[in-house]
């Protein structure tokens, strides 16, 4: 398998993948209605050893059946399937806009796929995209790309291009392709991405990718990085850009105290005359903003796409334990409060139950058998959302765990109600190391505090960062915690009541970055606790009574 390692603070969102785009007037469509089975008329596959492009009676790609489709055979080399010419008299730049989506192979070979364009029939060809097979996915959706059309060209053939063994894919779904004319001002934003966890007072680098969607070169336009509520957190003067050319920018952010928690933030281009302003605001980026003790620990060395750890979503019901070794972790006695992977998803998964814990071994490997979750700490008990495509998710600890300078050991378990057939974790490889140990099934959930009777080992360990801090704001009060005070329903969504058989004297709830967001002083045995204000999500509830400190968790749920 290829080993490319992608650092998880500066993963991109899937940069090829665009909407809103902005065009004029249609110039040529294909939406591939033909008998099944057949190359579309006019059609031809350029190649020593034709793979299997056909026609086929699905709709993967995100159309209506029939589309192209190409699976897997033992064709191997390089190969294009090109279209018919299509009139460009007169054209001078142009959008070809399609729906796809790619279903891959677990091995690679070394692969390489992509998207060309010819205005001489094919003596020369421009590449539009182009990227190596790998083994993930490409998710479902709508992609486009601008090119300029040669002074004196009258026509143009485009081709979808593999090059190497047509055995490592699954499948290749195209379908409702467009070219169309384009506007002439039109900047759009392509892509967007940055640390999903960023601590205040330190300075975060957030990625632009700015293209140039019109005719006319832009040179006086802005790009901004903002945050939830309209917010400009900074921005920077463009530079020159051409017609189809891509720009990229860096925008700084350095979160303030009053930031700490839950936001999203986005890019905008503006650009006076702007035709097309659907396109100038990426998508939202959902961030953590950390406090200022919070320091992050990267563990991964390569870049390889697993689909059974940390989490197998092809059946509902997954339980594993992975090893990190002490000489990879440099927090003795610090207080990791949060740790972040990296998936690729094919479609948005929400209300995942999760349930995560914590420990320390001596062992160096999980060959023998499972650990006993006896002795683990329970971190993390909710429901966590996957986004679509390919992007960091942090999962924050309900309960710091105070790591004493062992090999770690992390416990995940997962359950869902509907299998999902493609998703990818980002691992490391690591040869002999037999670093995790899993097991799935569809019958009924695991029990996190039970070894599993059964599960097999593998020579890999989900890339992650770890956050960590020595002045976590609840470690210390939770180890003086009294166990007197009730608090039901929970979860809940309107209101909690606290009985107690003293007197409650105080109550100060907290969200997990350890900021106060409710307080009361009841006085009285038992009362109702409002949490219609609260976001969804857990919260630390501090009562105080006569006995001491109770510090319980409240999850408020909408």
């Amino acid at each position: 398998m290829k080993k490319v390692f992608t650092p998880l603070l500066t993963l991109l969102f899937t940069s090829i993948l665009l909407v809103n785009v902005s065009a004029q007037t249609v110039i040529y469509t294909e939406g591939f209605d033909y008998s099944a089975g057949t190359i579309p008329p006019g059609w031809v596959i350029d190649a020593e050893q034709p793979p299997s492009w056909s026609v086929n009676v699905s709709q993967m790609a995100g159309g209506t059946a029939p589309e192209l489709y190409l699976g897997y055979s033992m064709a191997a080399g390089l190969s294009r399937l090109v279209s018919p010419e299509i009139d460009v008299t007169g054209q001078t730049g142009l959008i070809i806009s399609y729906l796809q989506f790619l279903i891959n192979y677990e091995m690679d070979f070394g692969e390489i796929i992509g998207m060309d364009i010819t205005f001489d029939g094919g003596t020369s060809w421009q590449t539009l995209w182009e990227q190596p097979l790998s083994t993930l996915n490409i998710v479902q959706g709508e992609y486009a790309y601008y090119f300029a059309v040669p002074s004196g060209a009258t026509t143009v053939q485009y081709a979808f291009r593999y090059d190497g063994n047509c055995y490592a894919i699954n499948l290749w779904c195209i379908d409702n392709i467009k070219i169309e004319t384009v506007v002439n001002n039109d900047l759009l934003v392509a892509s967007f991405g940055g640390n999903i966890t960023p601590s205040v007072g330190k300075n975060e680098n957030y990625t632009i990718e700015i293209i140039n969607g019109g005719l006319i070169t832009q040179n006086d336009y802005t790009v901004g990085l903002y945050k939830e509520g309209g917010e400009l957190l900074s921005s920077v003067q463009g530079s020159s850009i051409d017609f189809a050319e891509k720009v990229t920018y860096d925008l700084t952010w350095t979160p303030e105290e009053d930031e700490t928690g839950n936001t999203v933030v986005y890019a905008v281009v503006q650009l006076n005359g702007d035709e097309a302003v659907d396109n100038d605001q990426s998508e939202l980026l959902p961030v953590t903003v950390q406090t200022e003790d919070i320091e992050p620990i990267e563990i991964g060395e390569n870049f390889t796409p697993v689909k059974f750890v940390p989490y197998n979503f092809f059946q509902l019901y997954s339980h594993t334990q992975t090893l990190y070794l002490a000489d990879e972790i440099d927090a003795n006695g610090e207080a990791i409060t949060g740790i972040k992977y990296t998936a690729q998803f094919d479609e948005d998964e929400e209300g995942v139950e999760i349930h995560l814990m914590l420990g320390e071994t001596e062992q160096n490997n999980l060959t023998d058998d499972w650990l006993d979750p006896a002795a683990f700490t329970e971190v993390f008990n909710g429901t966590v959302n996957f986004r679509k495509g390919l992007n960091d998710f942090f999962i924050p600890f309900d309960n710091a765990y105070t790591y004493n300078g062992g090999n770690l050991i992390v416990q995940s378990v997962k359950s869902y109600t509907v299998a999902q057939l493609f998703t990818s974790f980002i691992c490391t490889y690591d040869t002999a190391s037999q670093r995790s140990r899993a097991a799935e099934r569809d019958d009924q959930p695991f029990n996190p505090l039970s070894i599993p009777p059964w599960g097999y080992c593998v020579d890999l360990y989900p890339n992650i960062t770890l956050l960590y801090s020595n002045s976590t704001v609840n470690t210390s009060e939770i180890q003086q915690t009294v166990h007197n005070v009730a608090i039901y329903p929970n979860p809940a969504n309107d209101f909690v009541k606290l009985q107690s058989d003293e007197t409650i004297v105080e109550v100060k709830i907290f969200n997990l970055m350890g900021q106060l967001v409710k307080h009361q002083a009841p006085g009285t045995n038992e009362f109702d606790l409002s949490v219609t204000e609260l976001k969804s999500g857990t919260y630390v509830a501090h009562v105080q009574t006569a006995k001491g400190l109770s510090t319980q968790k409240i999850h408020v749920i909408k």
